[in-house]
């Protein structure tokens, strides 16, 4: 995460802070178990402890990425707090667990949590704040075909509070149909003047290869480049950036996707690039399998109880099964029937056929729209996981009706299936409910182009904070 140098000191405060109030939550839990009198046995596992508690805390800080949160909405700064305050615990009662026993009193390891989500949520909320008026709003271009630019420039503006003000786009083509079909050109000139849309938004500065004249008129802090924009162009437009010592950002296309993390080689004098397969290696397979059998053996274990009470709840409020079955492909296409807790009505898709869920669909029931919001209708698919069909982490898996239609409009979307499907991934945890099928595949292949145990083991956690969120990736 880069951080300029004047916002340095805000940063260091902001650690200072909030490892602070999490050592004031543990002292002000024992003030609220035994008053003034803390008896030294009790205090002494604290004391103790206090140093590994810290440390913890600042890495949990660090992994939910809670020193660059002005680029959030609050939403997910407060989700984040819930997720580092409950790990905290686990932690906490842990340490006090292997460094004195019981001593440390598990009264204390319950109301310090309670403690800690309201100090940090105090805090944070000012902090939030003092965070995004610091920020300078930083002027940006947008480079690519007109429906993608205007799209990414919609998306940059509405994203950082009001941080990022789009200047203008530039386009490939002017005379691009696109211009004079888009609902946000419409009006437009054609005269190859600065085109204006009726809603005054983002003026088009011209083409590609006026990029060095628009970079001198606008003076732009930092410049982003669609995924669709043609290799020629994209090329010049890094240059120009790079010549003029302009923050350039390009939004990958899959052919890019496929060129991340090669390996620079050399073949004599001639320098290469080894392009990596799209797969997870062999030896790595079996560490992921024996992973997801032990973590779906203890999940099937732990949730029981829930998964009884569910069943009933299903039996009382709608007709038909409580589990619903579905044939999905995985790894190298392969079917297999995938395991839900049934959230729509009986038969939903009898007249229909095949289609998408939507965000309000009728079909769900009551019951259904609580499964879906809090994920607990996925939970059946640990026993995918147990059977081998599926694992922990990985592409979501898709109906074959829709890879078929998928794979014709995007070859690339075969290659996700390199890898074997799963009940969380990037594209979750990264997307949003509303996230294209696109965007979400470059995750997917992302994902299986960069895997280890350790990106497993951060989307896992991220998933938490996604299960907080009504609008993150589903």
């Amino acid at each position: 995460m880069e951080i300029h140098k004047s916002r340095i000191p805000f940063r260091i405060t902001l650690i200072i802070i909030d490892l602070a109030l999490i050592n004031l939550g543990y002292i002000l839990a024992f003030l609220l178990k035994f008053g003034w009198n803390i008896p030294k046995y009790n205090f002494a596992p604290y004391l103790s402890s206090w140093p590994l508690l810290t440390l913890c805390a600042l890495a949990l800080f660090y992994f939910y990425r809670l020193y660059g949160s002005y680029r959030w909405r609050w939403a997910e700064v407060f989700a984040s707090l819930i997720c580092v305050v409950f790990f905290m615990a686990l932690a906490a009662m842990a340490l006090s667990f292997f460094l004195r026993g019981f001593s440390f009193p598990r009264t204390v390891l319950l109301i310090a949590p309670l403690i800690h989500i309201v100090l940090l949520a105090i805090w944070r909320r000012l902090a939030w704040h003092i965070d995004r008026s610091l920020q300078n709003i930083r002027k940006i271009i947008v480079v690519g075909k007109p429906l993608e630019a205007v799209a990414l420039a919609d998306k940059l503006e509405s994203a950082i509070g009001g941080k990022i003000k789009v200047s203008g786009l530039l386009v490939d083509d002017l005379d691009d149909p696109e211009i004079y079909e888009s609902e946000f050109f419409a009006g437009a000139s054609e005269d190859g003047e600065m085109l204006n849309n009726v809603q005054n938004r983002w003026p088009v500065l011209g083409e590609v290869s006026e990029i060095y004249q628009c970079l001198e008129e606008v003076k732009p802090d930092q410049v982003f480049i669609c995924s669709n924009l043609p290799q020629e162009y994209k090329a010049e437009v890094v240059y120009a950036c790079v010549a003029e010592d302009i923050k350039v950002y390009l939004v990958p296309d899959l052919y890019e996707i496929m060129l991340s993390q090669s390996r620079l080689d050399q073949v004599d004098d001639v320098p290469v690039f080894t392009v990596g397969r799209l797969g997870i290696p062999e030896e790595s397979q079996v560490v992921k399998r024996l992973t997801d059998i032990l973590l779906s053996l203890f999940a099937i274990i732990i949730t029981a109880p829930l998964c009884i009470l569910v069943s009933a709840a299903i039996k009382i409020d709608s007709r038909g099964p409580v589990f619903y079955r579905q044939k999905r492909l995985t790894l190298q296409e392969k079917s297999f029937v995938l395991y839900k807790f049934r959230t729509m009505v009986e038969d939903a898709e009898q007249e229909s056929g095949p289609v998408l869920a939507s965000e309000n669909d009728p079909r769900v029931t009551r019951v259904g729209r609580f499964l879906r919001a809090t994920r607990i209708d996925e939970i059946p698919q640990l026993l995918n996981v147990l059977k081998g069909d599926m694992s922990i982490v990985g592409p979501r898996p898709e109906r074959p009706f829709f890879v078929s239609k998928l794979v014709k409009e995007t070859p690339e979307y075969a290659f996700r299936m390199n890898v074997k499907s799963g009940m969380t991934g990037l594209a979750q945890i990264a997307g949003r409910y509303s996230t294209s099928a696109e965007i979400k595949l470059k995750y997917d292949l992302l994902y299986t182009k960069s895997y280890s145990p350790a990106k497993d083991l951060a989307i896992l956690l991220q998933t938490v904070k996604v299960m907080l969120m009504k609008d993150k990736a589903s």
